[in-house]
């Protein structure tokens, strides 16, 4: 077990040739919705108040948690740029969702009114839009570090976590270049149209409506993330964002280079945009249009 140990961080340590002395990590948290989230900092050798380098926020595929992006974040750090990893609400170290697990009055015959009561903490939700949430928030904390440069900002991510970043990069000016690694581009076929659910997702809906209370039961939790999760994937539509990309952000895709549907989102995009094979290209990419 040992062994194993000291071979991961001895493999997170060299990737990219990015050794012990060109990166120092530490754990850092902000805020998302008022749930604490947990984090890493990767900075470079030397960073200090002053240094104004670029920033990258880092997410992990759907059902993954920061240890498997963190190498990518060594890797930047090694090319002279601030990383940040985190884990999703509801994920790894970071808090989950919260809930009353007793009835408890809280409409408008209470003003401020602290008071005690059980709780339920759900975890493991795939919500695309609350992850949005997440990344725009680690965004946001790290362009509070004052050796961070808040006008060179980007958004790397993973799977599902790759769309993530098409729409926060597309709807967030203070993203100069995002890289979506293995992207799903959900909606890409298809007209663009308003979201009608078909009769199992109506049938679903209702059934959230009406009987969605906070679960009290693993299972049930278990049952009601996965029923969520589908709805919310059913009108997540990524694909859509990249006409609104602004001319001034730059992406990277990292796909087969044979991809033809990655290609024509490339193409789609009024900025600079390229698609590559392999990931350890994108760390000297992003330190390139940052």
């Amino acid at each position: 077990m040992k062994r194993r140990i000291l071979i991961a961080a001895f493999a997170l340590l060299c990737v990219q040739g990015a050794s012990a002395a060109e990166f120092a990590a530490r754990d850092v948290q902000f805020y998302s919705e008022a749930v604490l989230c947990a984090g890493k900092l990767f900075v470079p050798n030397g960073y200090s108040e002053s240094s104004k380098l670029p920033a990258v926020v880092i997410v992990p595929a759907s059902g993954a948690t920061q240890a498997a992006v963190e190498k990518y974040a060594a890797g930047l750090a090694g090319n002279g740029v601030v990383a940040m990893t985190f884990d999703y609400r509801g994920w790894g170290r970071s808090g989950g969702f919260l809930y009353f697990g007793e009835p408890v009055r809280w409409d408008d015959r209470l003003r401020f009114t602290p008071m005690t009561s059980k709780m339920i903490v759900r975890r493991k939700r795939n919500d695309p839009k609350a992850q949005a949430i997440d990344i725009r928030n680690a965004i946001t904390y790290l362009q509070g570090e004052a050796g961070v440069d808040r006008a060179r900002i980007g958004v790397w991510g993973v799977g599902l976590s790759a769309d993530h970043a098409v729409v926060v990069a597309a709807g967030d000016a203070r993203v100069k270049a995002f890289v979506a690694q293995s992207p799903t581009l959900l909606g890409k076929q298809g007209p663009r149209q308003a979201f009608k659910p078909n009769a199992e997702q109506q049938a679903a809906m209702i059934a959230l409506a009406r009987t969605g209370q906070a679960p009290t039961a693993e299972r049930a939790a278990a049952a009601m993330n996965a029923s969520e999760e589908k709805l919310a994937l059913a009108e997540y539509f990524p694909a859509w964002s990249l006409d609104a990309m602004p001319a001034t952000t730059a992406a990277l895709f990292i796909a087969n280079v044979n991809n033809t549907e990655v290609a024509a989102a490339a193409k789609r995009l009024k900025g600079p945009s390229e698609v590559m094979a392999e990931a350890e290209a994108a760390p000297a990419w992003l330190a390139k249009h940052l």
